[in-house]
């Protein structure tokens, strides 16, 4: 079954030396090799991968401290991403990044992204230098998102404050960091007001299915939330999407077709990075998307991914035509 891969990652030579330049060698916690398409594109033949959405992640995303670089960063990256695409438009896609915390540089960014390159969605990193995806901050920019009906992947990173712990963060806190923006996105009503939006969740969704229960308790016992949360948490949790990548093992999988359906569910590899990081069986011995039979499998694997990603649908039907 060939598959649209929503949670994959590219490294722009761009981006790589403002890494090092911020004296950053590694990123969600391995080395920086070399990335190209033809790397990922051998990859993705190995694995029966006909699409990779591309997205450019590292521990800040594009904001180093410095908010001129960061949008002139997000700006190369995106064009280096729309070049990409129009090199292999049947094979590669891209989520364009922001120069956040600058709402107005992110708005920008985003005219450029959709009118200028025609990229097929929006990539956010859980949180910009301490405010989290659905702040009040950030109200314009879900506006915006909105009114363009935007696919936006969120990846997790650094948490706002990070504890002293003896591994590294990417190991536990990234999953946590998912979950308090799925959390800030409900109590802080973003998921009512802009429903416009498709949201998906980076590895499953961090802990969200598996603490629904929990969540669900949270309107009962205080009003605050009950004032906040118009719907049952069971809704909300089925409002938003959910990649799988480095979420594959089957009591994960089985675990969000039980909370969330696998309509709300879509294939991720987290390519390159799990391929160092990960035991990964060779192609063919272990695929979660064959766990779940022919017509589960082929919405998580391709036939969602298609729906919230038009621009890639068309550019398919134009390569097959």
């Amino acid at each position: 079954m060939s598959k649209i891969d929503v949670h994959t990652h590219f490294l722009p030579d761009s981006y790589v030396e403002t890494l090092k330049r911020h004296g950053i060698n590694w990123t969600g916690g391995v080395g920086m090799s070399a990335w190209t398409p033809q790397k990922h594109l051998a990859f993705m033949d190995e694995w029966g991968i006909e699409v990779g959405v591309l997205s450019c992640l590292a521990e800040t995303g594009m904001y180093f401290g410095d908010q001129q670089e960061a949008t002139e960063l997000a700006r190369n990256v995106n064009d280096y991403g729309a070049e990409i695409v129009r090199a292999h438009p049947a094979r590669f896609g891209i989520f364009g990044a922001l120069p956040l915390p600058s709402v107005d540089a992110a708005l920008a960014e985003v005219d450029h992204i959709y009118d200028d390159l025609d990229l097929d969605g929006i990539y956010l990193v859980s949180n910009v230098a301490g405010t989290y995806v659905g702040d009040p901050a950030w109200e314009p920019l879900y506006a915006e998102l909105d009114r363009r009906h935007a696919t936006v992947l969120l990846h997790p990173v650094e948490p706002r404050e990070t504890p002293e712990l003896p591994w590294q963060h990417w190991i536990g806190e990234y999953v946590f960091d998912t979950t308090r923006v799925f959390m800030t996105l409900v109590f802080n009503g973003v998921l009512d007001r802009y429903p416009g939006i498709n949201w998906i969740m980076s590895h499953g969704g961090g802990t969200v299915p598996y603490i629904s229960g929990r969540l669900a308790t949270a309107p009962r016992v205080n009003e605050q939330y009950r004032a906040v949360g118009k719907r049952p948490m069971s809704e909300y949790l089925r409002s938003v999407y959910y990649d799988i990548a480095v979420a594959d093992a089957p009591v994960m999988v089985n675990t969000m077709v039980d909370a969330v359906g696998a309509d709300r569910m879509l294939f991720g590899t987290d390519w390159p990075y799990s391929h160092d990081v990960f035991d990964i069986p060779e192609p063919g011995e272990h695929d979660p998307v064959n766990l779940l039979g022919v017509e589960l499998g082929a919405r998580v694997g391709r036939s969602t991914a298609l729906r919230l990603l038009p621009g890639v649908s068309r550019r398919l039907q134009h390569d097959i035509g």
